[in-house]
């Protein structure tokens, strides 16, 4: 069984207060917020009802982790959202939802695009 990591957040802020480890084992088992509330020393001492969990699949934003300077829950939208490491030196950077959820966006708006172009080649060649 694999089990991806849970993000326990703030509500209020969005700050990020523990991410669990993914687990591949034949033994593994989902454990509930309750059981990770009581578990982790991390979250210890927090009102469960001012901390919220997004669980994630096993792997999802695997690279985004790995490239991010860091990474929020934004509280409006219950979703991940990255500030990669900017290597222009520029402006003060932002939030963004992950990088592979830009992509898988990209990909199929070329999709969707390479369709509309066929679609229209085909018409006014045959026109």
């Amino acid at each position: 069984m694999k089990i991806g990591s849970k993000v326990y957040w703030r509500k209020s802020s969005g700050e990020v207060i523990l991410i669990t480890p993914e687990i591949e084992s034949e033994y593994a088992r989902e454990t509930t917020k309750e059981d990770d509330m009581g578990f982790y020393p991390q979250l210890k001492g927090f009102d469960p009802a001012q901390v919220d969990v997004l669980q994630l699949t096993y792997r999802q934003y695997y690279e985004d982790f790995q490239r991010a300077k860091s990474y929020i829950v934004n509280p409006d939208t219950g979703k991940m959202e990255f500030i990669y490491i900017d290597d222009n030196g520029g402006e003060t950077p932002t939030p963004q939802v992950p990088l592979t959820d830009q992509l898988s966006e990209l990909k199929a708006r070329q999709a969707s695009t390479e369709a509309a172009l066929l679609t229209f080649m085909d018409a006014t060649t045959h026109a």
